[in-house]
């Protein structure tokens, strides 16, 4: 149970880092946007991860499976930013770019 909290604890805080540097491009910037950041991704990523760890498959299944929460995650988090966010300006293109951003990074940094 351990390796899953240290997963799931690794996991948020590279995706926390990541798409802070993607909300870097956002125009206007408040620390209450900032915020939202924060806590939509709080709400959205270990969700995500843990479902991946614990239905780990392989092959087609795990790409299926990735595309489905990616794409759920992206359409929580523009829902999330359009209630909650004050001034950003395109919720679904940010939500989108900054976990297309966060994703291949993440996967990037884990083929070194």
């Amino acid at each position: 149970m351990k390796p899953v909290f240290m997963s799931l604890g690794i996991s948020l805080m590279l995706t926390w880092l990541l798409e802070s540097i993607a909300y870097l491009f956002v125009k206007k910037k408040t620390l209450r946007d900032y915020l939202v950041l924060l806590l939509v991704n709080l709400v959205t990523n270990p969700v995500v991860v843990l479902i991946s760890v614990c239905t780990s498959f392989s092959g087609m299944t795990d790409i299926l499976l990735t595309v489905v929460l990616e794409a759920s995650a992206v359409l929580i988090e523009w829902q999330l930013y359009k209630r909650c966010a004050q001034y950003i300006p395109r919720p679904l293109c940010f939500a989108l770019c900054a976990n297309l951003f966060s994703y291949f990074t993440g996967q990037i940094l884990q083929l070194l």
